[in-house]
């Protein structure tokens, strides 16, 4: 059974944040997603299994462009087609409200993650040396990325 995505409202942030803090060496507080799901330029999907949210992204748009803020999967459910199932769901709402490019940044050393932007269609368009620190022994850089939404 395949599951589907979600629109997120502001009650599911504490779950939210629970699972970024799974993923993430600096979890988003549960009040900073509320904040964020509140906001009427965020488009935030879920994914849940037996009530319990699995994985979740955050979009925010403006100017024509939308950039992925973030997107967490809970560690041993990934691999399962989560984030790409999320991602997916979102192109089309996200071209219909009028923007025309989707852009992210991930990890140097998020071998996966990058993996399934490119599978998406993202490209690189440049980097940010050393941006991520937590978690890390050393920094790593950001890897810039994007692609366009519509046709």
């Amino acid at each position: 059974m395949t599951l589907a995505p979600r629109l997120l409202a502001e009650t599911d942030a504490p779950a939210a944040a629970a699972l970024h803090a799974k993923g993430f060496a600096d979890g988003w507080s549960a009040a900073s997603i509320a904040t964020l799901i509140a906001e009427p330029s965020v488009f935030a999907l879920g994914i849940d299994d037996a009530g319990t949210l699995i994985a979740f992204v955050l979009f925010q748009s403006a100017a024509g462009d939308t950039e992925l803020l973030t997107i967490a999967t809970d560690p041993v459910r990934r691999g399962e087609g989560h984030a790409r199932r999320l991602i997916e769901a979102a192109l089309a709402p996200l071209a219909a409200a009028g923007n025309s490019r989707l852009l992210l940044d991930v990890a140097e050393d998020n071998a996966p993650a990058r993996h399934l932007y490119a599978r998406l269609g993202f490209t690189l368009d440049g980097r940010r040396k050393g941006y991520y620190t937590a978690g890390r022994a050393a920094p790593v850089d950001a890897l810039l990325m994007s692609r366009p939404l519509g046709g």
